[in-house]
This record gives C-alpha cells, structure tokens and sequence, in this order.
C-alpha cells in the first residue's frame, strides 16, 4: 500500500535476511570509519573512481560532520519514536560519494537513538550488494540513500523510504524540469534546500510512514 507518492510500504510477509545483514552491515560509526580510511587514499566507496565522485566525496564527508553536531529531531516526532510498540531495525542503502545519503544519515542515526529500544542500525554499500539494493528500487532506479524500517526481532519490513523527503524530491524534479539550471547550479541548490530544511521534510515523511505503520489509524 502506498503510504506517500513514490514510498512504498511493503507487506508484512517481506522479510530482511537477518543474519545476512548483521554479517554485513556496519554500524554508523564503522561506516563513517570506511569512508574516512577511503579518503586517506584519496578513493571513495564503490568500484567508481570517476572524478565526480571522487570531488564530491570529501565535501559530503565534511556535511556528516556538520550535521552530526547540528541536525535535531523536533519534540513531537521523538515522542512518535518513543510510542514505537517494539525494536525496530534500520537498513540503509548507501555509498559514502553520495550528497542526498550525506545530508540524511545523520537523521536517520539520531532517529534509531531516539526509539525507546534504540533501534539496530546496519549500513551497506549499495554497488556491494547489488542484490539486496535490486529489492529496493525506487521508480526502477537503484536510487540512495534508501531506509528499510523492520522489526528487529524477526526481520518482518514495515516500510521503505528514500531517496529523497518526498516535498525536496518535487521540488528538485520541477527545478530540473524548468530547464534553468545546469547540473552543477541544480546540485548547489538542493544542498541549499537541504540546509534550509533543517531535516523537517525528513521527519514529516518518517511521521505519516510510521504512523501507518506502528500506531492504530
């Protein structure tokens, strides 16, 4: 059932593969870790080495930092988490050269550590596991960052979310559709957009998914 345009709710008969991604996944902090080791050698995540990525790579580690010292979550969406019936579980799909999973990690960290059970967090790296990302296709694209919301004790999957705050992923098509910008300026001002937005479109996405997921409606 579609509880947002373009965010699919999956059934309740999907299920991750618990075991799988607690071998594979990484906590926050190791992810964060990779992506530093990485940029040591001046690479990025991913099997791309191209010179966008690899430019773009050390400006998106540079926003982690920011955010993880400034991004908060507004009262009214934490009292949400704390209502959450049980542990909850966070996959995401990301790749450290990414802006939009630079800008919304933080986010979704400091949603997992304001759950009343702290929710498990498991980072992987799309291109690495390309089948379990082929699971998770938005609109056919292998789009990242992307969130599987499921229950931490038997892996059933609530709901998906990304790549994008459905109000900034609107705004960023009619931005492109205008024909105004070249890609350059247009990813300026999405990173503008995101900095202005402070993550309230993050969360009011998050509040309508989890509502409709968790909470009697």
């Amino acid at each position: 059932m579609n509880m947002l345009s373009g965010y699919l709710c999956l059934p309740m008969s999907d299920k991750i593969d618990l075991d799988y991604v607690k071998q594979a996944g990484r906590s926050y902090e190791s992810y964060q870790d990779l992506i530093d080791g990485l940029l040591a050698q001046g690479k990025t995540t991913g099997t791309d080495q191209g010179i966008h990525r690899l430019k773009h790579a050390p400006l998106n580690r540079q926003r982690i930092k920011r955010l993880d010292k400034t991004a908060r979550l507004h009262p009214e969406f934490t009292a949400l988490l704390r209502q959450i019936p049980y542990k909850p579980g966070f996959l995401v799909l990301t790749e450290g050269w990414c802006g939009d999973a630079a800008q919304m990690l933080p986010y979704i960290h400091l949603m997992a550590l304001a759950t009343k059970e702290v929710a498990d967090e498991y980072y992987l790296l799309r291109d690495v596991h390309p089948d379990l990302m082929n699971r998770f296709l938005s609109n056919g694209a292998r789009a990242i960052p992307k969130l599987v919301v499921f229950n931490a004790r038997d892996g059933q999957i609530l709901f998906t979310w990304g790549p994008r705050p459905e109000s900034i992923q609107t705004w960023y098509l009619d931005m492109k559709k205008s024909g105004q910008y070249t890609k350059e300026e247009g990813n300026r001002m999405l990173h503008q957009r995101y900095t202005s937005d402070k993550g309230k479109s993050f969360q009011d996405d998050l509040t309508v998914l989890f509502r409709n997921s968790f909470l009697p409606h």
